[in-house]
């Protein structure tokens, strides 16, 4: 594809993307949209003939061995789902726990099974595994990161190969061929079920009452009156599961290509161009502004986006032109720049995900797999 279609693509692209997570509000959007109505309709209707032969026993779901832990969400993108993943991870790591991740890989060109960390070593490219199973392997050390369509088969081979206490599924929610011994699900507080329709024409990958498979609930980004209406919300669709509220916290900047982090109040009254393609790109517009960052030119490609030489150019000429002194990304963008060192002066945000209640939420979660 020329250059020109391919940025063509990557405007419409965007512009559905708008339509579907509810970002755009005007006539063109509601006309979209009412076309994909039917669709959804379409959509809501198989599932419920799908998952009736789970419920009707006509249907198996596998069961690993190995207590499986899944984290996922409602929506689609956008609710700090990988930060979830890391901070599972890392807490059941502590408890003396042996993890493996496994992914599906969105985005990448695997076929089959794929181990991306062996949790010693990076072992294929972003292309081949999904830039979230890259970002997982790069920062967790210590734990294995396998992608596959087929979660039981690459399960299977997380068992074999690495011995583990415990397996986390990353974006596991609908995956319902697997069976999971605690669902976790990540909610955003400002709009914990996104737009309220259902795919294709919103971002609900499945009906809210979905909620009620969950056994931990995290809620997630926003003040404590928002946040406090969202549990309210959450108690009353699936008042089982155990709700706690979580923030994403920035942590440090890290330069792409030396690797040296540096303090937060480095990006202060400084001149930046931000790019991200990612599910919520305003979020981490605000949290740059909300660190003192002057923001003089913003670029935003759809969730996912394979950075091209072109796009790479691109965002160096445009950032030049608007008299950046750094240009910063997100740390799941910087997992798909393998040409990182064609962007001079790039600077990565890294943040983490802090539970208010970790002491609490650990419990349940050893609870459900040690039980």
């Amino acid at each position: 594809m020329s250059v020109g279609g391919r940025m063509v693509n990557t405007r419409y692209r965007a512009y559905l993307e708008r339509v579907i997570l509810g970002e755009d509000q005007g006539f063109l959007s509601w006309v979209v949209r009412g076309f994909l109505l039917p669709l959804s309709l379409i959509y809501r209707a198989g599932l419920a003939v799908y998952l009736g032969f789970y419920a009707l026993g006509l249907r198996k779901r596998c069961r690993l061995d190995v207590p499986v832990v899944s984290v996922g969400n409602l929506t689609f993108g956008g609710t700090g789902k990988t930060p979830a993943v890391q901070a599972m991870c890392r807490m059941l790591m502590e408890r003396g726990k042996r993890v493996v991740v496994l992914s599906r890989g969105h985005g990448g060109s695997a076929r089959g099974s794929l181990i991306v960390s062996d949790g010693e070593s990076v072992l294929c490219k972003s292309p081949e595994s999904g830039d979230e199973p890259m970002l997982l392997a790069k920062s967790l050390p210590g734990v294995p990161v396998i992608v596959g369509k087929d979660r039981r088969a690459s399960g299977r081979l997380a068992r074999e190969r690495f011995r583990p206490d415990v397996i986390v599924l990353d974006d596991g929610l609908q995956y319902w061929q697997l069976h999971r011994d605690l669902d976790i699900v990540v909610l955003n507080a400002a709009r914990p079920f996104g737009t309220g329709f259902v795919m294709p024409m919103g971002d609900l990958r499945e009906p809210i009452g979905g909620l009620r498979r969950a056994g931990v609930v995290l809620v997630t980004n926003s003040d404590g009156q928002t946040q406090d209406a969202a549990l309210r919300k959450v108690k009353s669709i699936a008042p089982k599961a155990a709700c706690f509220a979580g923030s994403h916290r920035p942590t440090r900047f890290v330069n792409a290509a030396a690797g040296a982090g540096v303090e937060l109040e480095w990006v202060r009254e400084r001149k930046v161009a931000a790019f991200c393609g990612i599910g919520r790109p305003r979020g981490f517009r605000d949290m740059l502004t909300a660190l003192g960052a002057l923001i003089v030119d913003w670029a935003v490609y759809p969730d996912h986006h394979p950075y091209s030489r072109n796009d790479l150019a691109v965002i160096r000429d445009s950032a030049a032109r608007a008299g950046a002194e750094a240009i910063v990304t997100t740390a799941k963008d910087l997992a798909r720049l393998d040409q990182a060192g064609l962007i001079g002066d790039l600077y990565v945000l890294e943040i983490e995900l802090e539970i208010e209640d970790s002491s609490s939420c650990g419990s349940v979660i050893f609870q459900a797999i040690d039980g």
